[in-house]
């Protein structure tokens, strides 16, 4: 029974008008695509756009934005090397969540004084990982205004600081 598909299948494989090409490589679902899209999306509104590729790859930073409600809405998903979070944990949530005791409370409040007045500013802090660890994070975050001026999301950029 075999051999009579096979030759049913041979003749009809015959009369398409196809090539039939091997598949090199099953990553169809590249996680930097998906990531730069998920981003592009993000940053449609904003007057001034961002180079994703630029801060992932030559800077080595990871990006984190979070909206109006300073709510994270993204993140890069080798923000895991960094904090031990997965991406997907830390939406919705809050930045402070990498917030501990040995956060500087000068440091917490410099940067509650730029949130509040919608300012760039650049800080190093002490963050916690979901394992409790602390490290020290480079954090450099721009406001994100749309054309007429509303604002609509905070962007950070952070790494470990050296």
């Amino acid at each position: 029974m075999l051999e009579e598909y096979d030759k049913a299948w041979a003749k009809y494989r015959k009369g398409l008008k196809t090539i039939p090409l091997p598949i090199i490589c099953w990553d169809f679902h590249n996680i930097k695509n998906l990531e730069l899209l998920s981003f592009d999306i993000i940053q449609k509104n904003w007057s001034e756009k961002t180079s994703f590729l630029k801060i992932v790859n030559n800077e080595k930073k990871e990006i984190i934005v979070t909206d109006k409600n300073f709510k994270i809405i993204f993140a890069t998903k080798s923000i895991v090397v960094m904090t031990g979070y997965q991406a997907e944990e830390i939406m919705g949530k809050s930045p402070k969540i990498f917030q501990g005791i040995l956060t500087s409370e000068t440091t917490k409040n410099n940067i509650r004084q730029a949130i509040t007045n919608k300012l760039p500013f650049k800080e190093v802090i002490v963050n916690y990982k979901k394992d409790g660890s602390t490290y020290l994070c480079e954090i450099e975050a721009i406001p994100k205004f749309d054309k007429k001026g509303e604002f609509l999301n905070y962007i950070a950029f952070e790494r470990i600081a050296s």
